[in-house]
């Protein structure tokens, strides 16, 4: 969180104004970058045969509303490859292909061609961007934007249509070659921005620019979604007040048979509605909890019984059904589940309740439910949904409800054992450890950006850059899985080492904190030290850089048995170990295997 002086605070809310003017979004921004407030640092690329001058300035605008001071690099006039190897660095590139432009005119050419005669002009664009997309693979994340018409009414059967389509299957194939390239669909934008709003043909003739400055806003706010804006936010929590936000209704008063949840009918249909886009969240690993103010028994019944409840409690990984306040429960689900409140998010039909939430918990992110009630499920859609991340991992997504559960049946079982290791040594710990995964680079991806509390170095990388270690002769990214009676934990863990002359470095080190505290994190090195020793390395050295979050790691590498080199001032230790003479920590109950 962006702690801000007041004058900071002031540009920020101009910025979060849906009404504010050019001239002052660009005043606001003015001041931001003169600001002596520390944001994170960010730097993005475009690429665009179009001129993209305001949606640098509008990419900019959601960028700071993120936390995020970030630099963009606007790169040539319609110079795909030159504009990519100019951009090497960058964090993200935004890639921009005008339909209309690929030609002058391309949508008007097409009428007057032969039926398939605008295939080679298209192919010709689509090398160029495989090329790009080849020199773009050690940047972090690429977007690359869809292709839409310029003239929206022309006929489904239209050559302008078949051409677009063929066009847009081109680039979804070239995306679904590299991990790290993700399409924003821009017709889908359009159409819900609106086509009559989004041109502006005195601009696009004169000026090659075609998109009116509230569309520009519009894709700007786009990526920062697909972004999860610009990387300042990682949600894995979903939690939902019951009475007006699964159902209409108070079941304390109005009993089960008076809830509004008919499929069929108004109000019912709209809570139906979205029940199923949340069942759908948890399907794609989104954790749901419940923060009610009822009897637990009236809300324990609607789940077993009501005929048109959409989620059950095979859905629902924790509730917090009480008479106490709203922020009490959040915190106790956040203690219960042991992750940070600010992976929240927490929908609330009441604007009391939502108050309270935002003046006691500012980092949990807070949604009312409409008063329209017919705009529920946009905001699902539009507005919760993105904040997730759902749907865009290229990498397997494995049931976090389940596992999460199956945390909570080992805390239970943990009790009937004389002694932690007793306990441990049953579970029948496997860890399976993978070498340069590129399968799963999205997963590492993923894992590397949420970690926070088991994570000794903090650092976050993009697709990009992890692919880009692996093909690195002189580094290793280990990636392993953890398993026990209980479940399949799934891609748990990351371990990323470099060689330097006749030392292996520890780039980084981190674990998903369910799997944290059973000796995987010491199991590990026997791979990591034998690894190195075959390489002919004679020194292990590793550091620890503190975070706000991180604290519970900082004696981590003194517990594994490495000597400490030194401690700065803000609590950073540097250790070094003989390889061949160093004794490590380990677990012998944990069985390493290798896939």
């Amino acid at each position: 969180m962006v702690i801000a002086d007041e004058a900071t605070q002031a540009a920020l809310a101009v910025l979060a104004r849906a009404d504010a003017a050019q001239f002052e979004v660009m005043e606001a921004l003015k001041h931001l970058d003169h600001s002596s407030t520390e944001f994170r640092s960010l730097k993005l690329g475009l690429a665009a045969n179009i001129t993209v001058d305001l949606l640098a300035t509008y990419l900019r605008r959601h960028a700071y509303l993120a936390g995020v001071r970030l630099q963009v690099a606007k790169g040539t006039y319609d110079d795909l490859l030159g504009d990519v190897q100019a951009h090497a660095g960058v964090d993200l590139l935004l890639i921009l292909p005008f339909f209309d432009n690929l030609q002058p005119s391309w949508e008007s050419q097409i009428g007057a061609l032969e039926d398939g005669a605008w295939a080679s002009a298209q192919a010709d664009y689509l090398h160029r961007l495989a090329l790009a997309l080849d020199a773009a693979q050690g940047i972090g994340q690429v977007l690359l934007c869809s292709a839409h018409l310029l003239n929206v009414l022309v006929p489904a059967d239209s050559a302008q249509q078949r051409a677009l389509d063929s066009f847009n299957q081109g680039l979804g194939a070239l995306a679904a070659d590299q991990v790290q390239v993700k399409l924003v669909d821009m017709a889908g934008l359009l159409s819900q921005f609106g086509a009559r709003h989004a041109f502006d043909a005195r601009f696009y003739f004169r000026a090659k620019a075609p998109y009116t400055a509230g569309f520009v806003d519009a894709l700007a706010e786009q990526v920062g979604r697909a972004t999860r804006g610009f990387g300042s936010h990682f949600y894995k929590v979903l939690v939902l007040d019951c009475d007006n936000t699964l159902w209409g209704g108070i079941v304390g008063e109005d009993g089960i048979g008076g809830l509004k949840l008919d499929r069929h009918s108004f109000p019912g249909n709209v809570f139906w509605t979205v029940q199923q886009q949340f069942k759908a969240l948890e399907r794609q690993g989104v954790l749901l909890c419940l923060n009610s103010k009822n009897n637990p028994a009236d809300v324990d019944e609607v789940l077993l019984t009501h005929p048109d409840m959409v989620l059950r409690d095979a859905q629902i990984l924790c509730k917090q059904v009480n008479w106490l306040d709203k922020p009490s429960n959040l915190r106790a689900l956040s203690e219960q589940l042991n992750l940070g409140l600010d992976s929240f998010v927490f929908v609330d039909d009441s604007a009391f309740e939502i108050e309270a939430v935002r003046e006691q918990l500012p980092q949990v992110r807070v949604f009312q439910v409409p008063k329209a009630l017919q705009d529920y499920p946009a905001l699902v859609r539009d507005e919760i949904a993105p904040l997730f991340g759902v749907g865009s991992s290229k990498g397997s997504s494995s049931n976090k409800t389940q596992q999460y559960r199956a945390l909570a049946q080992a805390s239970e079982l943990q009790a009937g054992f004389a002694s932690q290791q007793d306990y441990l040594q049953s579970l029948q710990l496997a860890v399976t450890l993978q070498r340069d995964a590129t399968a799963q680079v999205a997963r590492i991806t993923e894992l590397m950006a949420k970690s926070n509390q088991f994570n000794l170095s903090t650092r976050r990388l993009a697709a990009g850059e992890v692919q880009a270690l692996m093909a690195r002769s002189d580094a290793l990214v280990y990636s392993f899985s953890v398993s026990d009676r209980l479940a399949e934990h799934g891609l748990t863990g990351v371990l990323i080492t470099e060689d330097e002359g006749d030392a292996v470095v520890v780039h980084s080190f981190l674990m998903s904190c369910r799997v944290i505290g059973r000796g995987i994190e010491f199991a590990v090195w026997r791979a990591v030290c034998a690894d190195a020793l075959a390489r002919g390395k004679r020194w292990l050295r590793a550091a620890y850089h503190p975070t706000a979050k991180n604290a519970q790691v900082a004696d981590f590498y003194d517990r594994l048995g490495l000597p400490r080199l030194a401690q700065a001032s803000d609590g950073s230790r540097s250790y070094e170990a003989n390889l061949a003479a160093v004794q490590l920590a380990d677990s012998e109950w944990v069985e390493l295997r290798n896939a």
